[in-house]
């Protein structure tokens, strides 16, 4: 039977319910896991201060993947581990040719997310997302007059930028088919959704799979001894590279098309569940 070395675990909805939450039993999982010297890793599309950090030292999980494998972190001592990101001049370029009404984006810098002040009532008021996502965003952010202007001004390195789109009466979103093509005629970038018709860019080449790659050197694993579980379309770099790949029961169908085993959902301990699978754990009763 396989046994995964390390796993890579997607944050939003992954390990989180619906609710934001680690549910008891999965937390108990990922706890028999590292106890048993696995590795059980974060692999996520938010900037590093977007991490549970004290309920993972809680978990043992000491590594994660952040900003779409942009950047690597080591939790107990905060240390950066590995950056790839996106120079100023790149980012610059394709700010001043995005659209601005309609749109509220972030860019992660050293760990940190910065957005625009003037954008921030998109997230309070027109946005349809899960109300933990929707808080997270409201507290996680630091507010600049203009991104564009302080990006010029103080030219850092972008680790991954993230956009979320006004909706129609209809239903679709403004801005969003335009803003994806516009980004896609850039082979500078990578483009991917994380969930709710977002959309997030990271420079070509970096995924959460060259993250997992990293960290798999760094750890000196093999990466065909990773197990990785996700539910959304900036996780299939990760999974398609991963020893085992393991796709939530709420993941889109273009995840689950390329995952070796579907999981329950993110409110059914679904993580949970796939980590006692495949560690050899049995159910605790009422799980199957």
């Amino acid at each position: 039977m396989f046994t995964p070395k390390i796993i890579a675990l997607d944050l939003d909805g992954t390990l989180f319910s619906s609710t934001g939450e680690i549910t008891p039993y999965t937390r108990r999982q990922i706890r028999s896991a590292t106890d048993r010297g696995i590795a059980v890793v974060i692999s996520s599309g938010r900037p590093y201060t977007g991490i549970p950090l004290q309920e993972a030292k809680e978990l043992g999980i000491e590594y994660a993947i952040t900003t779409n494998g942009a950047a690597v972190y080591r939790i107990l001592d905060d240390a950066c581990l590995y950056e790839n990101g996106i120079p100023p001049e790149l980012t610059i370029d394709v700010l001043a040719n995005l659209p601005s009404k309609h749109v509220h984006l972030d860019v992660f810098i050293d760990g940190n997310a910065y957005t625009q002040r003037s954008t921030f009532h998109i997230i309070r008021h027109s946005l349809i997302l899960p109300e933990s996502l929707k808080n997270y965003i409201l507290t996680n952010r630091r507010q600049v007059d203009t991104l564009l202007d302080y990006i010029r001004k103080e030219r850092p390195t972008i680790q991954k930028a993230t956009m979320n789109f006004e909706q129609e009466a209809d239903g679709s979103f403004i801005c969003r088919d335009e803003t994806n093509a516009y980004l896609l005629s850039r082979p500078e970038l990578n483009v991917v959704c994380g969930g709710h018709c977002n959309l997030e860019f990271t420079k070509a080449g970096v995924t959460k799979a060259t993250g997992l790659g990293f960290l798999c050197d760094y750890l000196k694993i093999p990466i065909e001894a990773s197990m990785a579980c996700g539910d959304s379309e900036n996780d299939l770099d990760i999974l398609k590279a991963a020893g085992i790949s393991v796709a939530m029961q709420n993941a889109e169908h273009c995840v689950k098309e390329v995952c070796d085993y579907i999981t329950a959902s993110c409110n059914e301990d679904g993580v949970g569940r796939a980590i006692a699978r495949f560690i050899g754990e049995p159910a605790e009763e009422g799980q199957v």
